[in-house]
């Protein structure tokens, strides 16, 4: 069943997953009220998980990164935030952008350090593909470096395809067709 493009993730309420590892995770849309803990969540990660997640080496986010995370439109846009419903921890981010057209839209996700090899990406990069076919988006796809194989490994098992990025061989395109 096809969503109607006028549905926001976000007015779908809370969204409960478990991963193949039985982690609990409940997932809300992000709010501006939330920059404080996603500063907090963001800062908590390691260099390498920095670096995957944003391609460069930073040790914080930016305010203009953070204002993006937290203004998203609900609609071609969405920022979910997976907790632990047991105590409310951050564990995750799983953030959606599509084009104006719904034919593409790129993911993104990072994983607290507790939680890797826990099958939250992967619970999280499944949920992205059916949120985005329910939207009707033609293909995802995940920009990564290379050396993210872990995230790699992750993204083929659920069936994208690698190719070269385009004027950077240390990056790798992943994409996966919906249709």
């Amino acid at each position: 069943m096809t969503q109607s493009l006028d549905i926001t993730l976000s007015e779908a309420g809370k969204t409960n997953i478990v991963t193949h590892d039985g982690v609990a995770l409940t997932l809300r849309a992000v709010s501006e009220e939330d920059a404080g803990l996603l500063t907090r969540f963001y800062d908590s990660l390691s260099p390498d998980d920095m670096r995957f997640r944003f391609l460069s080496a930073q040790a914080h986010l930016s305010t203009a990164q953070l204002t993006a995370m937290v203004t998203v439109d609900h609609r071609h846009r969405e920022h979910l935030l997976a907790f632990r419903p047991d105590n409310g921890e951050l564990v995750a981010s799983l953030l959606i952008a599509a084009d104006e057209a719904f034919d593409v839209a790129e993911v993104a996700v990072s994983v607290a350090s507790a939680y890797k090899g826990r099958g939250v990406g992967w619970s999280l990069l499944h949920h992205a593909v059916e949120l985005a076919r329910e939207r009707g988006i033609r293909r995802l796809r995940c920009i990564e470096s290379r050396a993210n194989s872990d995230a790699i490994e992750v993204e083929r098992a659920l069936g994208f395809r690698s190719s070269d990025y385009e004027g950077d061989a240390t990056v790798a395109l992943l994409e996966i067709d919906l249709r």
